[in-house]
């Protein structure tokens, strides 16, 4: 009579052993394909708005401000509304202060484009203009004379360069007391920003350095966010103590922190020749300056 032959407890523990390796491995798998899929949306938002940004400069012969240079923005403004009525704006301490104000007060609830944070509102507020009354970025106000000033019928001169609606990429963000809308999406359910710093036109070692009125001294623009880090544009070199070679300085800058989520653990200025103060929550920054990919895509 012949006899069933089972399993040996060493041929099930090599089997089990084979299916927890393979297990590992699908997982681990699947984990690297979520991650892809992440980067690749996050660098699919940023082409569009990379797309935006030049469809801005034809309308309009330059790439919008970043809020950082008051002369630039009063320029800007010259330009984009020529025939814009300045005695009617609010009073303020210079042009800019009052075009800041106008802003918010167009936008309304609690909206406050005078905080040294409303930098990082910038992106919604040219590429998106006002929202209507269903909420929908609409461009600014159709009166040449009063853009920032709704008119009765709540016309809008229809000037959206992007698709903000799209995916909810849109918030109003509570940042440090300043609420002003945000361009973003989640990242380990946190809403995180795309920062924008505007070049100098003409380029230049200065280009993305701005004059801190109570000090007298040169600094580097950057902007904090919550808990996230502190974002600041990349350069490519220190050539001495007083010139930085900075990356796209006649153009901009477009930096997402990642999937990490954090901008940053490096210094004020982070160089990317030399690694120099790049931390390692930069390597993995979204950026227009390495093709919308991850910042460590170009690093030496």
């Amino acid at each position: 009579m012949k006899t069933k032959r089972a399993f040996t407890l060493v041929e099930v523990l090599v089997v089990i052993a084979i299916i927890g390796i393979l297990a590992t491995l699908v997982t681990v798998a699947v984990a690297g394909a979520m991650r892809a899929g992440k980067r690749a949306a996050i660098s699919a938002v940023m082409h569009q708005i990379s797309m935006s940004l030049d469809h801005y400069k034809a309308e309009f012969g330059e790439y919008p401000p970043d809020m950082f240079d008051d002369e630039a923005l009063v320029r800007h403004i010259k330009k984009r509304f020529p025939r814009l009525d300045w005695a009617n704006l609010p009073p303020g301490v210079s042009d800019a202060d009052r075009i800041r104000t106008a802003i918010s007060n167009a936008y309304g609830n609690g909206v406050d484009f005078t905080h040294s944070n409303s930098r990082i509102g910038s992106l919604v507020l040219w590429l998106g203009g006002f929202p209507n009354s269903d909420g929908k970025f609409s461009g600014f106000f159709a009166d040449p004379e009063h853009p920032f000033t709704p008119t009765l019928d709540g016309a809008f001169d229809k000037k959206n360069f992007a698709d903000l609606e799209l995916g909810n990429n849109v918030r109003f963000e509570n940042i440090d007391g300043c609420i002003v809308p945000v361009f973003g999406n989640e990242v380990q359910s946190v809403f995180v920003p795309f920062v924008y710093f505007r070049g100098k036109e003409g380029g230049g070692s200065d280009a993305y350095t701005f004059m801190d009125s109570s000090d007298g001294f040169m600094k580097i623009k950057q902007v904090g966010y919550t808990d996230i880090g502190v974002c600041v544009p990349y350069a490519d070199e220190k050539i001495n103590a007083d010139t930085t070679k900075w990356k796209n300085p006649a153009t901009y800058q477009l930096i997402h922190p990642g999937l990490d989520g954090k901008f940053g653990d490096g210094g004020p200025e982070r160089i990317i020749k030399s690694r120099a103060n790049i931390g390692v929550q930069d390597l993995d920054n979204i950026t227009n300056i390495s093709d919308c990919k991850e910042l460590k895509s170009i690093l030496p």
